[in-house]
């Protein structure tokens, strides 16, 4: 059936799906600072075994780190080897590899974290420290200008092994005075050709427009040099403040599969990825079919399980019982040929499909194309005795039906 098209109204299509198209309106647009790139730093094997409870052994890490090469994530952070005999053998393991990613080493700003990064064949750091006052002076012992320099120090003497280097100060959003902020970073980059400089919203604080704030600010302090945005989910926004960063202008983004991290975890490699594809419209390179296969093996190893409805990798989220939906999906199919009106996504540009399911909220449409998918016939009086008995062992299962199970009231209905 050719396309009906309803003038003025026509659908938004991306990677065969029917998205927003408000997201791509001028009037929205122009209020963003979109990179012509986003650089996926992948942060599972690090921050994500920082979830209480997560353990990844030395060949689980190697195993994974190809993996999420194989999918072309571009910057894998692997361990951190100072505190770590295991992520110091991973290193050399994977360096032996040939990976396209970079494999990315945790280091503090200390010249011994630096140098074991290197040893271990890491080919580069993301150098951190919270940059808190309270944190420098009660935590580390250190006046302003001590601290400034052992930051300068450690980075100098990561560019001269070679490393490429990330400078994130943490903790950035709790800071009171954004002077100290522009300081920490212009003293830095006055003194040492870091690669890349993050800030971090460590304890998922920070609203969205806050994060469009500080990354504006960033990006007007220091233009020449690319941004990273490091944020949590504490509040559940770690996906909209990670978005929102890159819409204002950072080239960068960590991330963890399944939102694996410290107490409620990072923002989600799963879900930042497909919100830059196709909610701002921006390739990442990493094979987004293949990410559901991917957190799935995560799960298993780290043996933290996904919400059935989580997104992307959620295992019912194309689960679909309302007879609502199914029957409005059917009919906009039928007309227009938009397999998936009635979803965010086409579930087969994440590896995933789509499945009717029978339970207590299904309508006559689910009845009448689980007939038709079987070659079934049936009158209207047998099309709604069957949907009773669903709707009625739906309701006492509180669950969907298997297809045995619908299969059995077919059998009872039409003899």
């Amino acid at each position: 059936m050719p396309f009906e098209k309803l003038e003025g109204c026509e659908p938004f299509i991306l990677n065969d799906s029917w998205v927003s198209p408000l997201n791509f309106i001028e009037e929205v647009r122009s209020k963003m600072n979109l990179p012509e790139q986003v650089i996926i730093h992948d942060v599972t094997l690090r921050d994500g075994e920082q979830m209480a409870g997560v353990v990844f052994t030395e060949d689980e890490k190697v195993f994974i780190a190809q993996e999420l090469d194989k999918i072309g994530v571009p910057m894998i952070e692997v361990g951190f080897p100072a505190v770590s005999g295991e992520d110091q053998r991973v290193f050399k393991r994977l360096s032996k590899m040939n990976l396209k990613a970079k494999k990315i080493a945790l280091a503090r700003i200390m010249d011994e974290d630096v140098k074991l990064a290197a040893e271990c064949g890491a080919d580069g750091l993301f150098y951190e420290t919270s940059i808190n006052p309270y944190f420098v002076k009660y935590v580390l012992g250190l006046d302003s200008k001590e601290f400034i320099d052992r930051i300068i120090k450690g980075a100098k003497l990561a560019k001269e092994l070679g490393l490429f280097v990330e400078f994130c100060g943490w903790d950035t959003f709790r800071i009171n005075n954004l002077e100290w902020i522009k300081t920490v970073y212009t003293e830095l980059l006055k003194n040492v050709e870091v690669d890349q400089i993050g800030i971090s919203d460590t304890f998922g604080q920070a609203h969205p427009f806050t994060v469009n704030f500080l990354v504006r600010k960033m990006k007007e302090w220091f233009p020449s040099i690319p941004l990273s945005i490091h944020v949590h989910n504490d509040y559940g926004l770690a996906t909209a403040t990670a978005l929102m960063a890159i819409a204002s202008g950072a080239e960068a983004v960590e991330t963890s599969f399944n939102c694996l991290g410290e107490r409620t975890g990072n923002a989600s490699t799963e879900e930042v990825i497909a919100g830059i594809e196709m909610i701002l419209g921006i390739k990442t390179n990493v094979d987004c079919q293949e990410l559901y296969r991917v957190s799935k093996m995560i799960q298993e190893v780290s043996k933290m399980h996904v919400a059935p409805n989580k997104p992307i990798v959620g295992d019912r989220i194309f689960d679909s019982e309302s007879g609502i939906v199914i029957d409005a999906n059917e009919k906009i199919n039928r007309a227009t040929e938009i397999k998936y009106a009635m979803y965010p996504y086409n579930p087969e540009n994440f590896g995933r499909w789509l499945k009717y399911v029978g339970g207590k909220k299904s309508g006559r449409a689910f009845v009448k194309q689980y007939l038709d998918k079987r070659g079934l016939k049936a009158n209207e009086a047998q099309v709604d005795e069957i949907l009773v008995r669903i709707k009625k062992i739906g309701t006492v299962l509180k669950s969907a039906l298997s297809d045995e199970d619908i299969d059995r009231i077919v059998e009872l209905v039409l003899g």
